[in-house]
């Protein structure tokens, strides 16, 4: 059962790094420039942002001890 629970702590801290700045940017309601309302440069900073947010998460959850 301990396995299982470290799982969904897992899936939750990454979820956080990944959905947070997006959703700060969001309530901030900011106004794009023209060049990013393209959406192959959002799509390009959304998979960055992924792998950045993957390793983050990945040092986080070795940091606090949550392996089984």
């Amino acid at each position: 059962m301990l396995p299982f629970l470290y799982l969904i702590i897992d899936l939750l801290i990454v979820l956080f790094y990944i959905a947070a700045p997006w959703v700060l940017v969001a309530r901030l309601n900011v106004e794009w420039p023209e060049w990013l309302k393209d959406g192959i440069v959002v799509v390009i900073a959304f998979v960055m942002w992924t792998g950045l947010a993957l390793y983050l998460a990945t040092q986080t959850i070795l940091w606090l001890g949550l392996v089984p």
